[in-house]
């Protein structure tokens, strides 16, 4: 009886596994089919949508425009219900660049040319099943100058305190990447730095490095990967470091502005940038100003750096200084007016890279709030003791109260 009962489950058993064997057979063959027809439409979705062997007609009445890097062509479109769009294709630096506009326009703009060189163009009428004409119009045309060479010659190679800087001008806002670099120790050139900037007008430095004759080089690229000469200099660094934040003290004048929030003066060189960690004004008077202490006499200033307040999305927004003057004193008048004792040094005015709107921020952004905002002083300016923050324009455009949170500055003490 065993025996049966055991043979009778075995029977259960195999026929349950043949039945999932067919399910699974089952399965298997729909995936399959399924499979077969997604690669089937994927084929088809990567074919023409249309199947049209008709040659369409050639443009015509070309007319070229110069622009700087660029060339615009405008054009007569045929009378042609196969046209879909039309092709430029131009040889620059041994590289095929191609542009297409459709149908629906009658101009295109080709760009990232290196020179003024005149350069052949063809025009090639294509269909919506990709057939292209096989006679293209043909025309040769120059560009005019392209804004990285105009930049180019605008660039001045200068030594600075603790290495070398380079202004630059870029009345287009074009693209650029502008390298500042030099020879090392074993006689090869360095990466150096790199500012990647549309800015109008700029300077990219070299620091921290000894005050010993050291060859720099300066050369521009654009977004399509050309590039200009390098500008080469034999330059000597002057002496720079950082000056030591333990011995700066506020120096409160009757007319400086008076803090608020808890937000102190001494907060500035605490070392944080942390929120709640700088200095907050909450006044009615504009502009509003502060006076501090260097802590040393006759100091020549090479640059500083502040950090904006960032949490809570204010970087490049709210109450963040945009625009200031930095003033100095050896020995400031004591009822705090704006008196003979007191020199203009340099206006600081922050930039937004991306130049997105209030509130939106990009990765270069945001890379710079972290490492703050850097500004230089003019080279010829005097050696000072007491310097004073006068805050001309905050970035909402606030007036009655701004704050910072770090500032940091490098020169070097005069006999």
């Amino acid at each position: 009886r065993d025996l049966r009962m055991s043979r009778g489950l075995g029977d259960v058993y195999k026929r349950q596994l043949e039945h999932r064997m067919k399910i699974y057979k089952y399965i298997i063959w729909i995936a399959v089919i399924c499979t077969s027809l997604f690669a089937a439409c994927s084929d088809e979705e990567r074919g023409p949508v249309v199947s049209d062997s008709t040659i369409p007609g050639n443009v015509s009445n070309v007319q070229v425009e110069r622009l700087p890097g660029a060339i615009k062509l405008k054009y007569d479109l045929p009378n042609d219900q196969a046209l879909a769009y039309v092709k430029a294709e131009c040889v620059m630096n041994g590289i095929k660049r191609e542009v297409k506009a459709s149908a629906y326009n009658n101009n295109l703009i080709i760009q990232g040319f290196p020179d003024t060189c005149s350069y052949q163009i063809n025009l090639y009428s294509v269909n919506r099943s990709e057939v292209v004409n096989p006679s293209p119009v043909t025309l040769s045309a120059k560009p005019l100058n392209p804004p990285f060479q105009d930049v180019y010659k605008t660039l001045s190679l200068m030594k600075d305190f603790g290495g070398a800087t380079v202004t630059f001008e870029n009345p287009m806002e074009a693209d650029l990447a502008i390298t500042l670099m030099y020879i090392d120790s074993l006689g090869y050139w360095s990466s150096g730095e790199t500012l990647y900037t549309k800015r109008l007008e700029g300077s990219v430095s070299i620091r921290n490095m000894d005050t010993i004759p050291t060859t720099f080089g300066v050369y521009i690229r654009d977004r399509w990967n050309n590039m200009t000469d390098t500008l080469v200099s034999e330059l000597t660094p002057m002496y720079e470091h950082e000056f030591d934040k333990t011995l700066f003290r506020q120096y409160n004048l009757p007319t400086d502005e008076p803090s608020a929030y808890g937000w102190t003066v001494p907060m500035l060189w605490d070392g944080s940038t942390a929120d709640g960690s700088g200095f907050h004004t909450d006044g009615t008077t504009w502009p509003q100003w502060i006076t501090i202490d260097l802590g040393a006499e006759k100091i020549k200033l090479s640059r500083f750096r502040y950090w904006q307040r960032q949490t809570w999305g204010y970087g490049f927004a709210d109450r963040n200084v945009k625009k200031m003057e930095i003033w100095g004193s050896t020995a400031p008048n004591p009822d705090g007016s704006w008196d003979d004792s007191w020199v203009y040094l340099t206006t600081a005015t922050s930039v937004k890279p991306s130049g997105l709107p209030l509130g939106e921020l990009s990765s270069e952004d945001t890379q710079l709030l972290n490492d703050g905002e850097e500004f230089s002083f003019p080279l010829e300016v005097p050696a000072i003791r007491y310097l004073r923050l006068k805050v001309m324009e905050t970035w909402s455009g606030a007036r009655g109260s701004w704050y910072l949170m770090e500032l940091s500055f490098w020169g070097a003490e005069e006999e």
